[in-house]
């Protein structure tokens, strides 16, 4: 998909294009804003995101469905959330802020657990990913979810075997396969095992999408 700037502005929600992100080089140092579709238009400005992992307290990772209405990527699964912190805004308020906003839910036992640089056209948008992305992992209460229709068709928990059969099932957004590539082998710690279970780390194109990012330390 190739459309023109207008014709993806039309997507967003009114006033959503011009949302201002944090422009970063590539030590996550700020170098100014810019709005927040001339930064996903290709190739993609680098600017600072997030992505935040939630599971249950039986283990079971969070995924959530895009609403179809999203600019980018909708109807898509993917992870808790992913978004942008405001400029100035510390990125662990921003990651709350929007799993509040998208999920309406509050988290527990959140921490950064890397950084991952990357970029990538997503064919089916239109739209670059280029991004500074900190990943967040938690805990969530199933109780405590109440979507927001406008930003989230539908979430699903899933076992390591039940995620590895969605993946070779059905297409993901782009940068799930960036990120999960930073907490894959993290996520034991709240009963997310990996280990041993085939197809986890997705069909061949994710695994090279996974092994292809620049990580940071946080």
């Amino acid at each position: 998909m190739n459309d023109a700037p207008e014709d993806i502005k039309a997507r967003f929600a009114p006033g959503e294009a011009d949302i201002q992100v944090e422009v970063v080089d590539r030590d996550g140092r700020v170098l100014g804003t810019v709005g927040k579709l001339e930064a996903h238009v290709p190739p993609g400005i680098l600017h600072r995101a997030f992505s935040l992992f939630l599971f249950d307290e039986q283990g079971r990772m969070l995924l959530q469905r895009r609403a179809e209405s999203k600019y980018h990527s909708p109807l898509l699964l993917t992870n808790a959330t992913c978004s942008h912190p405001l400029p100035g805004e510390p990125v662990a308020d921003a990651v709350e802020r929007r799993a509040k906003e998208e999920l309406g839910a509050d988290v527990s036992q959140l921490e950064e657990i890397g950084i991952v640089i990357y970029q990538v056209i997503d064919d089916r948008s239109g739209l670059a990913e280029h991004e500074y992305n900190h990943v967040y992992a938690g805990i969530v209460d199933p109780k405590s979810v109440d979507i927001n229709p406008d930003e989230v068709d539908e979430v699903v928990y899933v076992t390591p075997q039940e995620l590895a059969e969605r993946r070779a099932t059905e297409p993901m957004t782009e940068w799930f396969n960036h990120v999960w590539g930073v907490g894959a082998e993290k996520f034991s710690k709240y009963g997310f095992d990996i280990a041993g279970v085939p197809g986890i780390h997705g069909p061949a194109e994710a695994q090279a999408a996974a092994q292809s990012v620049s990580e940071r330390d946080v």
